[in-house]
Parts: C-alpha cells; sequence; structure tokens
C-alpha cells in the first residue's frame, strides 16, 4: 500500500495529476464493484485484513448508500473483525508510519465501539468515551450493559477530564462534526496529548473545496439548519446525530492555528487491503 502526504489544496491538486494513472485503475476496479451491485443485493470479495492480520473476504452492500451506488467508505466490512473500510484503512495507517507502543497511552472518542474493543485488546492503556448528555436513561442503561464490567467513561470533548500531556497518541473518527464548538474540542485534544504527541482523525471533508461547510448551528439555543440536514449513526442512541459541518482545507489552517507543529492528510487506496471508493484518507496533527 502506497501511503501520499499531502498538505494544502494545491498540494492535493499535484498529487492528484502525478497519481493519474494509479487512480484511473481505482476508478476501474470501484466501477466493476458498482456494476456488480446491480445483479445482487450484497457480495464478498476477497482480500487481506491488516486488523486480522490473515486473508479474509470482506462485505459489500447497500447500506449507507443511495441506493445506487456502494458506499465503499462505510462499506467493506472485515468478515473477522467487523470493521469496515474507513475503520480498517485508518489504523493500517495508524500502525504502519506511527508505530505505536503496545505501553503507549491512547485515547479513543469512542467507548462501545467494535473498533475500541479491537483496540483495547491490543493497547491496555487506551481510554475510551462516549457523550452521554443527550442520552435518555434507557440507552445509557443499554450502553451499561454492554460495557459491563467496565464503567461508562463520559467526555465533553470540549471539556475534557484528563490531565495536560497525558496521551501519545489521540484517535478519533466521524466525531468533530457532531461538535457545533469543534475548535474548542480540538484546543482540548492540543492540550491533553503529550509534547511530542499526535492527533489522527477522520471526519467529512470535502477534498475539492477550501473552507468548512457550515451545515447548522446553534443560534439562540435552538439548531437552525443552513443545508439540508445530514444524520449519522450514533452508538448510545436511534436518533442519529446531527452533522454541523462538512470541513475543507480550511480546518488544516485551523489545527496550525491552535498550535500543531505539522497537519497534513495522508492518502491511500489498495486493492490487496480493499481500502477502495476513491482515494481514502486521515488526517494527522502533529503536536
Amino acid at each position: 500500500m502506497k501511503i501520499s502526504k499531502v498538505s494544502d489544496l494545491e498540494d492535493y491538486k499535484k498529487h492528484v495529476l502525478d497519481s493519474e494513472s494509479n487512480l484511473r485503475l481505482l476508478a476501474t476496479i470501484d466501477a466493476s464493484l458498482n456494476n456488480k451491485i446491480k445483479n445482487q443485493q450484497e457480495f464478498y470479495m476477497d482480500g487481506y485484513s491488516w486488523t486480522a492480520q490473515s486473508n479474509s473476504e470482506f462485505l459489500v452492500d447497500l447500506q449507507y448508500s443511495n441506493g445506487s451506488e456502494i458506499n465503499l467508505r462505510e462499506r467493506l466490512v472485515c468478515r473477522k473483525t467487523k470493521l469496515n473500510n474507513r475503520i480498517r484503512g485508518c489504523i493500517h495507517v495508524f500502525e504502519t508510519l506511527f508505530a505505536p507502543k503496545l505501553d503507549d497511552n491512547i485515547y479513543l472518542t469512542e467507548q462501545s465501539s467494535v473498533l475500541a474493543r479491537w483496540l483495547a485488546k491490543k493497547y491496555p492503556k487506551l481510554v475510551g468515551s462516549e457523550y452521554l448528555d443527550d442520552c435518555s436513561c434507557y440507552y445509557k442503561f443499554r450502553l451499561a450493559l454492554r460495557l459491563f464490567p467496565k464503567k461508562i467513561c463520559h467526555q465533553d470533548l470540549t471539556a475534557l477530564s484528563f490531565e495536560n500531556q497525558q496521551f501519545n497518541y489521540v484517535l478519533s473518527f466521524d466525531c468533530f462534526e457532531h461538535i457545533p464548538n469543534y475548535l474548542l474540542a480540538f484546543k482540548e485534544i492540543f492540550r491533553t496529548l503529550k509534547a511530542s504527541g499526535t492527533l489522527l482523525f477522520s471526519v467529512p471533508f470535502d477534498i475539492n473545496k477550501k473552507d468548512n461547510l457550515i451545515r447548522a448551528r446553534i443560534k439562540n439555543g435552538i439548531v437552525e439548519h443552513l443545508v439540508e440536514p445530514e444524520y449519522h449513526g450514533d452508538p448510545v442512541s436511534n436518533k442519529g446525530c446531527l452533522s454541523y459541518y462538512t470541513f475543507g482545507w480550511q480546518l488544516l489552517d485551523e489545527l496550525r492555528e491552535i498550535g500543531f507543529s505539522k497537519v497534513y492528510l495522508l492518502m491511500y487506496w489498495s486493492e490487496k487491503y480493499c481500502y477502495l471508493g476513491g482515494e481514502q484518507f486521515i488526517i494527522c496533527a502533529e503536536k
């Protein structure tokens, strides 16, 4: 798997030109999967799972799609680990490029997911959390049963309870778009990272746009929708979670202003590992 680093929109445009033949091949593979789904509701693709460290099969279906084209970012679910394309790829990049130690202090901004359980088995000092202020007592009870005997760790990313410079790494996957004051959340992450710590995260990101898109905002205590509302799955509620933003390259500049010394996207794709659906990427911010 080839991994490329890009730091801004102009850098990305150059990357696309330099990778034209490879990206054309990727588009052909993606198109063949979308053609195949027209004849069957679901199928499995063979490949190698980094998270399972073995060959596996990867589920392809139309879940989270527009009904005709596969949402490959959210599918290609490994039969062995139950982790999808987006998560498997992020973990692969994390472990390949950053080589975290098993005893590193890692904070994951989720606690009840398949990913949280997978990481906790491998990294014993992992701390995961959920945001529970909007949850009913019923869902808090269900979550407690799911996590038993571990306790629920409630954290508000805009006011973390952790100490300064506590973590070697912070991992977050499609979380910050649900936080109206996302900049305050990033400042809290910066505070809790060690001097050489790194934040790796994914968010809805329009790679061809400079500016962030504000989808919704809170005005006088009421949510005001500026574009068509978009809700994502919520592990602690069946209501779904409102997305306030689709980010652009502006976000990387904002992270630099907070104090991160190096901020960039790590771009990758692989037919072998089933990282498809266009080039995938994770955002990296080094303190």
